[in-house]
This record gives structure tokens, sequence and C-alpha cells, in this order.
């Protein structure tokens, strides 16, 4: 049994206010004890009572929703607040000194750091671009054409090591393998170059030219072959063209839908649309490209040839793509880090090539995975690091001033 030590009363002679105080202390202590000893009573109780229901009452859980949410988008806003800034400030110097006029969207650790517009869609009616607006890639068209054939690889439809000839029995050159084509080790002669001259190739300028158009030229004239094959990296568009009408041979379907089919469509791009000068009015958003005097370029019989150029997006639509390729949504991590690995000797600036991308090794020995695009007033830049936590794209459709340095555009959030 627990015992209170008895409190010691103040005499007579001692003031009012000690005499208060002690009956105010003693009033305390005693209502603590009873406290204390009716919470341990009623535990015992509580204990005793649950025990002896559980088999009788069926226990309820209710999800109770915290008053207080931690917005985590407030917080990273915050945290690249400046990185925000400083490529903001890099664009619009830019901008105002006429030198770019486009689209750009960068993102940190899964995290969007900046997306924004800057000029016009049309120089002649002065709309305004945006986010959305459709530029064409170019040779940055090049990842979409080696990923769709990778995942054909990894669905055992087709291998690296196949020669061209089993796909295109027409295909004039003995011992060219798929690898050869994605990593342009081919040797193979550039068609813009083949078809262009002289103009008895192809008479009507104003004709669209295809893929099957530029297979059955080269059977019959056999252009040269500019290295022995598997010898040396020899940049050539004719690779990717070729990739695409094997694409459609092993699929059975044509190159745009099929693109559309396994990576436009699950990722939702639903911007981005492969153009080959008969689908016009398929393309969603586009925008007009200029020269450096502001004139516009005209739709060309080669855009016709697709696999290496042609695919128009935006950069909300690419940002979807290389969160496919993160995310394992479209092929395997282990083909991803094939495909980003250098195929050939690297160049003295420290430029590579992998199947379909583009590298650049850095001071640290990691390396920017990346593809640029040129052609015919658009300029494009699909840039990521190695760890593929960091990305930057810029699309412009202004052919003036300098081209940009991949490393500075990707050191800008950095």
């Amino acid at each position: 049994m627990l015992k209170t030590k008895k409190l010691p009363l103040p005499s007579l002679t001692q003031n009012k206010s000690t005499f208060k105080l002690y009956y105010i202390v003693k009033f305390i202590f005693i209502f603590l004890f009873i406290g204390c000893f009716t919470f341990l009573f009623s535990c015992k109780n509580n204990t005793t009572n649950k025990n002896n229901a559980t088999s009788e009452i069926p226990v309820v859980t209710t999800e109770i929703s915290l008053p207080i949410q931690i917005d985590s988008s407030a917080y990273f806003d915050s945290l690249y607040a400046p990185l925000a800034f400083k490529i903001d400030t890099f664009f619009k110097k830019r901008f105002h000194e006429k030198t770019f006029n486009g689209t750009i969207l960068y993102a940190k650790n899964n995290h969007l750091v900046l997306k924004k517009a800057y000029g016009f869609s049309s120089l002649d009616t002065k709309d305004s671009l945006t986010t959305a607006s459709t530029f064409q890639l170019a040779s940055a068209s090049k990842p979409f054409t080696a990923i769709a054939t990778l995942m054909l690889v990894e669905q055992g439809k087709l291998k690296l090591s196949d020669s061209v000839q089993q796909y295109i029995p027409s295909f004039p050159y003995q011992g060219i393998t798929i690898e050869q084509l994605l990593s342009h080790r081919s040797g193979l002669s550039q068609y813009t170059y083949f078809c262009d001259a002289p103009d008895s190739i192809w008479p009507d300028k104003h004709k669209t030219i295809t893929n099957e158009d530029v297979i059955s030229i080269m059977a019959d004239i056999v252009p040269i072959i500019n290295y022995t094959p598997n010898t040396r990296f020899n940049y050539c568009n004719t690779n990717y063209l070729l990739l695409a009408s094997i694409i459609e041979k092993v699929t059975n379907e044509n190159f745009e839908e099929h693109l559309k089919k396994v990576i436009f469509t699950p990722l939702e791009m639903n911007h981005t649309v492969v153009y080959n000068r008969e689908n016009k009015s398929d393309l969603i958003n586009p925008v007009t490209a200029y020269n450096g005097a502001f004139n516009s370029f005209q739709d060309i019989y080669l855009n016709g040839v697709v696999g290496d150029k042609g695919v128009y997006s935006s950069v909300e639509d690419l940002f979807k793509f290389y969160e496919g390729l993160r995310n394992e949504k479209l092929i395997s991590n282990k083909m991803l880090k094939l495909a980003t690995t250098p195929k050939s000797k690297a160049k003295k600036n420290g430029k590579n090539y992998g199947y379909g991308f583009r590298l650049l090794r850095r001071e640290n020995g990691n390396y920017i995975v990346f593809h640029t695009g040129w052609w015919k007033g658009f300029r494009t830049y699909f840039i990521m690091n190695n760890d593929f936590n960091e990305l930057a794209v810029v699309l412009t459709n202004l052919k003036r001033g300098p081209f940009l340095s991949v490393k500075t555009l990707l050191e800008l959030e950095e």
C-alpha cells in the first residue's frame, strides 16, 4: 500500500499567505495521487475487458486523414527555383538577341524544373508558341527508330547480328548487320547525296521520295561504300531509313503506324506524329521553320523518307518519352544500358555513339546521352545524363546564330 508523507502544519505565528500556500500544495499533491491511482486501475480494467471481448465484438478500423499534407511539389519548386531562373535567363537573352525562338523543358530528379516557350510558331501570323507546339525533330528522330528496333530484339523477332539482306533481299551489300546500322558502322553512303545528284536519279524534285524508292535506287546504282563495314564510325542517315524499312518488314505495319502503336500511344505522346510529306493533316500544332533571314523553308521531296528524321513532337511529349525510357516502359534497363554504351573509338572531343544515341564523355568519366538534329530550319537537342535523372529538351524553329553546346545546356541545371 502506498504511503503519503504528512506535510507539517504551519504554525499560527506564520503569516496568512504562508498558511494559504500550505493548503494549496496539499490539495495539488492529493489530486495527483488520486489521479495516478485511477489511471492505473482503469488501464488494468481496460486490458481485462479487451481480452474478454475480442472473440465477441468485431474490430473496426477507420482511416484517419491527417489534417496537414506536405506539399512535396512546392518544396521542389522552391528548391529548384534558382536553377529555373538561371535557365530562363539563358534563353531569354538569346530570344532578345533574336538567335533563339522555341520551347524548352528541364527536369531533374523526376521533378520538372522549367517548361517554357519563347517566341512564335509562325513569324507570319505571330501565333505564339506553347510547350505543346510540335517541331520536326530531324535526326533526334533516330532514338525512336532505335528503340522500336530494340523492342523487336527483346521480343525475339530479330537479332542484332541479322543481315540487312534477310529482310531486304534487293539490298546490294553483303555482311551489313542490324547492329552496324544502329551504331553507324555500316560504311554506307548518304542517301541525301546519291538521290539528289545527278538529277537523272530523281528527276522530279517536287515528287515525294520514299524509303522504298531509296532502296530501289540503291539496288539499281549500287552507291559506293565509304568504308569497309564494321571498321569505323561513320554517321549516315541511310542506316536509319533501312532500319525503318526493316521494322515494316518484321511487323507487317507501316513505320508511322508502328511507332504510334508501340511508343506514342502507350506513353500518351498525343501530339507526336511521324511525318512523311503525305500526312500533313495529321500533324498537331506544327510550327513553321525559318532561316537566318527569317524566311520560311520549303517542304522538300526528301521529307518523304522516314526513320532518320520525320518525327514531329513537343517538349511535353519528349518528357514522356524520357520517362518511358527510365521506367522500362519500352525496353529493359539492361537493353537501355547496351544502347547507351559506346560502340566505336571515341573522337578527340570525347564524342561517341551507341544505338540511336550520341554519347559525350565528361571529365568525371560519366556520359551525356543525347541526340541533336538539324533540318531545314529546325534544331533539336534531347539531352540526358547517363543516370537518367537529368533532362534538357530544347526545340527551335529558327536557324540563326551558333549551335548550342550540349554540355552547356545540360550543365544549366547543375
